[in-house]
């Protein structure tokens, strides 16, 4: 037979070879047709699964709530959330649920000024809240939502680590940019300059390569370290050619309150600042002068502080805002009135702080460097009143803050031990 031969043998087993070719062809088409036949039916199954269990509606609500249409308002001075609401053309009704469900979780007048309040709703007939987001302390938010068609609210908080931060540097223009640059935390640099400013002449007694140092905790939420919050300054130096070495201490009493304390347990603290400034430079003293602008001599009731505009100014104590707003040639202005008839001004401003009262504490920043009203530059002009009566701020004697005795002096110096501890396990970095 001709299979039997050569040409025969080679022929059958190319027939072969196309028959299984043929075979594995067949197969495949008929096992994606299977597959095909079974997806068709899973996917009918998936649709009669979704309708069943309604997470078709589930996800439409979700939809719409994250589509809503957002209001954003930026908290001032007075604002409360129920006047925010109104103000932004809420009903009534639904105001007094919301405020009754946010009083369950914090007082809804106690909003920070400057925070960022977002609140998303839907408008059909009219305006009805969906959510409202409210950001609070450093880690926490306050959140209300609507559910079902009720208000439900809750505070969220991360959790947070503490560390310590020591730093060293040299000054060498203000203290302010020296601390800057050395990586002090703007916060804990400003709190130093308040704590030193009883005693130190910031514009006089500070001179260049004087030597600074700070000591403090500062916290962090877990996992993002670059969102920080100043924690409590627990030690400071000032190394000065001008006075000489200057350390403060804090001391929490058992009663609560916070000082800082030198050495011997006497306090930093005074009624008043001797400079409400840093790193200024002092333009113009107290008395006769010629005027810049006028031309003549006039007595000047107060001194200057020659600062870049935005350089911050501080409280010179403890006191009551008695009056804010423009004052003629003086421009931005702010008077405070302080205990013992003492008085302060603060004259030329480019701009004032945002103050949640018109009381202010020692060291509270309330403006910044400007050059409004009769002025030839950024300068602050500042004066101290005593009974109504202006008087010169570089010869104002206050007596000294007050001395730790007994117990309280104790408890100071174990506090000042453990602090002197953690600086020594820390180093510096």
């Amino acid at each position: 037979m001709i299979f039997n031969t050569f040409i025969g043998l080679k022929l059958k087993k190319i027939i072969t070879q196309i028959s299984v070719f043929i075979a594995s062809i067949t197969i495949f088409f008929l096992l994606i047709d299977k597959n095909s036949d079974k997806n068709d039916k899973n996917i009918e199954d998936s649709e009669i699964i979704y309708n069943k269990n309604e997470f078709n509606d589930k996800l439409i609500k979700k939809r719409v709530r994250q589509t809503a249409p957002v209001i954003k308002i930026k908290v001032k001075s007075g604002d409360t959330l129920e006047k925010i609401l109104i103000n932004s053309g809420f009903e009534n009704e639904e105001i007094v649920k919301l405020i009754k469900e946010t009083k369950k979780k914090f007082d809804p007048k106690n909003l920070i000024i400057g925070k960022e309040i977002t609140i998303k709703y839907q408008e059909t007939d009219k305006k009805s809240v969906n959510s409202i987001f409210i950001p609070l302390e450093f880690n926490k938010n306050f959140y209300l939502q609507k559910i079902d068609n009720k208000y439900v609210a809750e505070i969220s908080s991360k959790k947070t680590q503490i560390r310590l931060v020591r730093k060293k540097g040299f000054i060498s223009d203000s203290l302010y940019l020296s601390g800057l640059r050395a990586g002090v935390n703007n916060k804990a640099i400003n709190e130093m300059i308040s704590i030193f400013s009883f005693s130190v002449d910031f514009q006089r007694d500070i001179w260049r390569n004087d030597n600074f140092e700070i000591f403090y905790e500062e916290e962090f939420i877990k996992y993002e370290k670059s969102r920080k919050n100043l924690g409590k300054i627990l030690f400071a130096s000032l190394d000065l050619q001008s006075l000489g070495s200057l350390k403060l201490f804090r001391f929490e009493s058992e009663k609560g309150g916070i000082e800082f304390f030198d050495e011997n347990g006497k306090s930093a603290k005074k009624l008043l600042m001797k400079t409400p400034i840093d790193g200024a430079r002092l333009s113009s003293g107290f008395g006769m002068r010629k005027h810049p602008i006028l031309g003549y001599n006039v007595k000047h009731r107060g001194v200057d502080f020659a600062a870049p505009t935005g350089t911050p100014i501080y409280a010179a104590g403890d006191g009551i805002i008695e009056k804010k707003g423009w004052n003629g040639a003086y421009g931005k202005y702010i008077r405070i009135r302080h205990a013992n008839n003492f008085k302060t001004a603060y004259a030329h401003l480019s701009k004032f702080n945002k103050l949640p009262s018109g009381r202010v504490k020692q060291g509270k920043i309330i403006g910044f460097v400007g050059t409004t009203g009769r002025s030839t530059g950024p300068h602050l002009h500042y004066e101290i009143l005593k009974n109504g009566k202006r008087i010169n701020p570089q010869k104002l004697k206050l007596p000294s803050g007050r001395k730790l005795k007994g117990q309280e002096l104790q408890s100071f110096i174990e506090q000042k031990n453990v602090i002197y501890r953690k600086m020594d396990n820390l180093g510096v970095y």
